[in-house]
């Protein structure tokens, strides 16, 4: 038996609305550390077509020298708030269940939780540890070498 997928939280509307806010975030955080790799080459080793394959794989070193932890944090939210638009669970609070309004989703589109369930989190009341589908902080992030990858 199938399991049935969840019906979405907003319209097909709202959500290409936030998908758009989410990609325009995660391209000019992505676009700050393509500016950085472009100006920190040696001038002949730009035109060498193989420097994009050799450093596909970005360790997490290399990546926090460009982009700050939130920065690189925000990255992996991004991925997983366009999961859950995909899956149909984007917009409903993983603390509480409910629906997260879509004033703070547009203010903060990848956010996880309502106003309310992440005060109750920041206060040390919620005995509710983040689950993270993203990927640990110690981890590494691939940056994709095609700017047109990123909405995958």
């Amino acid at each position: 038996m199938t399991a049935k997928k969840p019906a979405p939280a907003y319209d097909k509307k709202a959500l290409q609305e936030i998908k758009e806010l989410l990609l325009e975030k995660k391209s000019t955080l992505l676009e700050k550390y393509a500016h950085w790799e472009d100006n920190s080459k040696p001038s002949g080793l730009k035109e060498m077509g193989d420097i994009a394959d050799i450093a596909s794989e970005i360790n997490e070193e290399t990546l926090s020298s460009v982009l700050s932890e939130a920065e690189i944090e925000t990255i992996r939210e991004i991925d997983v708030a366009l999961d859950k638009i995909e899956d149909g669970t984007y917009g409903i609070c993983e603390g509480t269940g409910k629906k997260i309004p879509i004033a703070r989703l547009k203010a903060i589109p990848w956010t996880r939780y309502t106003v309310e369930f992440a005060e109750t989190l920041s206060k040390g009341k919620g005995g509710f540890m983040r689950k993270s589908n993203a990927g640990s902080l110690t981890g590494a992030y691939k940056i994709p070498t095609d700017m047109d990858s990123m909405d995958d």
